[in-house]
């Protein structure tokens, strides 16, 4: 695989309940870039996520990797490689902050090895990162929603994957707690801490800090690349069915969505 790559894509099929969602798909994922995916419900995004995770099962040479096919890949190998914030995952037992970032490290520890300095150097820099330093002993039950969704792209910082892939991690947030997390992700790809891959809704969000787009539609790349490439009026009433007007701010197109 090319060392510009964080990983490829390679004819994917899978189907859910005997109905096909994706044919051949393929893919190349570039490295150091925010790559959103966007398309309507059910085009298949979060699909996509679990299978780079490889929590939906593919055949060989489907996913691609540096160190080689994703299935070669052991379990605490692929947790070093790719970190994961999910659409829904509210906790139920009483960890503090700093418990659950911690939690990051296990991947990087031999059975029945306990935190080193490092770790807790680490776990340390990635709340000043996501700027809930203050919050390192509040209990993670306790947290709006922003602050939950902080700590939990700290804990897949504190992970030190080169990949963190995040379903919808804005979309039940406030405005201003959107724009701060997605601020905080673009900020770790311009530091080249990480690859950024995520599923957002809002096209104007995907715009403003996204360096690929693909847009996806009943599980079909309708369209990959840059913003301008991607979010055009033709593209957008294709696959979403909605006519929009486009405004243009420092290249980058602002959507505006026709209601009537």
């Amino acid at each position: 695989m090319n060392n510009s790559l964080v990983g490829q894509i390679k004819n994917l099929n899978w189907a859910y309940r005997n109905k096909p969602l994706f044919e051949n798909l393929a893919i190349d994922l570039p490295k150091g870039v925010f790559i959103s995916i966007i398309g309507p419900n059910g085009s298949g995004k979060t699909t996509l996520l679990r299978h780079l995770l490889r929590l939906l099962s593919t055949k060989k040479e489907t996913i691609i990797y540096p160190k080689g096919d994703i299935l070669n890949y052991s379990q605490k190998e692929l947790a070093r490689y790719i970190s994961y914030v999910p659409q829904k995952n509210r906790l139920e037992y009483d960890f503090t902050v700093y418990e659950v970032v911690s939690m990051a490290r296990y991947s990087h520890l031999k059975n029945l090895q306990s935190l080193t300095k490092e770790d807790h150097l680490i776990i340390k820099n990635a709340l000043n990162a996501m700027k809930i330093e203050s919050l390192a002993n509040h209990l993670a039950t306790e947290l709006s929603g922003g602050e939950y969704q902080r700590m939990l792209i700290a804990r897949a910082l504190a992970q030190q994957a080169a990949v963190i892939l995040l379903d919808e991690p804005v979309s039940h947030l406030d405005l201003y707690n959107q724009k701060e997390i997605l601020k905080l992700l673009r900020e770790l790809v311009d530091k080249s801490e990480a690859t950024v891959i995520t599923v957002l809704h809002d096209l104007n969000a995907v715009s403003t800090f996204s360096d690929l787009v693909v847009m996806l539609n009943e599980g079909k790349i309708v369209a990959t690349g840059g913003v301008a490439e991607v979010l055009t009026k033709e593209k957008i009433k294709e696959v979403y069915q909605v006519d929009v007007n486009l405004m243009e701010n420092n290249k980058r197109p602002i959507i505006l969505p026709r209601w009537e």
